[in-house]
């Protein structure tokens, strides 16, 4: 159980720590403007990398503890797919808010 609980909570840090330089460029850039801080959005792209880290940490752990990758093929290949999925959506989403991180006004 102990084991679960690191594992949630270095997933939630490498994650928050991804999302925070957006976060700052958000708080630079706009704070000239009235408007309320996007917490839908940021939620979105921690949890879009938190489950992508979640998904790779088993299989980066099985290659660094000598597990052949082909023992499995049909969970990795799913797994990569997957993980491309994930990070072509929050890639996409970090491109279409990039307007907003950097003070654009009127980005949406």
């Amino acid at each position: 159980m102990k084991n679960i609980y690191i594992h949630f909570r270095s997933t939630a840090l490498i994650s928050f720590l991804v999302v925070v330089p957006f976060m700052i460029l958000e708080l630079v850039g706009r704070r000239t403007f009235n408007e309320d801080f996007p917490f839908p959005l940021f939620g979105i792209l921690w949890l879009l990398s938190a489950v992508f880290i979640s998904i790779l940490m088993p299989i980066v752990r099985n290659m660094r503890a000598g597990i052949r990758i082909a023992t499995n093929p049909v969970f990795l290949l799913s797994s990569v797919v997957f993980l491309v999925s994930l990070a072509w959506q929050w890639g996409s989403w970090a491109i279409d808010q990039m307007p907003c991180f950097l003070g654009v006004p009127n980005c949406d």
